[in-house]
């Protein structure tokens, strides 16, 4: 396959350079979901639209739906044999899925290729496995091959080994981009709605594999 053919998915701003730096300078295009939240701060979701009015990639193209904030609602120590589950119902978690689908569904029509969250959510977030959810019931309808990213954490252990079968084939290894990684980091930092560490350090190589269900 061709990074130049595919569409990064991503839930929400600085997911695309997180998880995906290795490939979002050379992808064909990147879609970030969500914008502001259900329940932080102002200023938060000032510093959210500020980077998305000076974000330097035009391939990147930002929906701004609500996220539901369903962060820690997981049921991460007990997934079940479906795979991921909310402890409790959350109306909204549930309202962005069929916003998700719509949205996605005519967005990615035609495409080839999708690289996105994987189906434990990296570190282990909601929203992250809401979008792969998503993907993972559009590729039937859209045909694309899709693939995920390799990160995981302590809190997404126990679903990562429940999901690891439904990934396929030899990994496509990618060389992380350092100098972008740090330049969207501080783009995001200077306007106050960086998510991560500071001082985080990403791995030389980022490693996607194929999701086949």
């Amino acid at each position: 396959m061709q990074i130049e053919d595919a569409v990064v998915v991503v839930a929400h701003p600085d997911d695309e350079i997180l998880w995906f730096s290795s490939i979002l300078e050379r992808c064909k295009s990147a879609i970030v979901c969500f914008g502001p939240s259900a329940t932080s701060v102002e200023s938060y979701d000032q510093g959210r639209a500020a980077v998305i009015e000076n974000y330097p990639l035009d391939k990147v193209r930002f929906l701004k739906l609500t996220q539901s904030d369903a962060n820690g609602e997981g049921h991460w120590k007990r997934p079940s044999d479906a795979g991921f589950r909310l402890r409790r119902p959350n109306v909204s978690y549930e309202a962005n899925r069929v916003k998700l689908v719509s949205a996605l569904a005519s967005l990615l029509e035609g495409e080839r290729f999708v690289f996105t969250h994987n189906p434990w959510g990296e570190y282990g977030h909601e929203e992250h496995v809401q979008v792969f959810d998503v993907l993972a019931a559009l590729k039937a309808q859209l045909g694309y091959e899709l693939r995920v990213s390799g990160y995981v954490g302590k809190r997404s252990l126990k679903t990562m080994l429940k999901s690891s079968c439904t990934l396929d084939g030899p990994p496509l290894i990618m060389k992380t981009d350092q100098k972008l990684a740090g330049e969207l980091r501080q783009l995001y930092l200077q306007n106050n709605c960086w998510t991560w560490r500071e001082d985080n350090n990403w791995p030389d190589f980022e490693v996607f594999y194929r999701f086949n269900d």
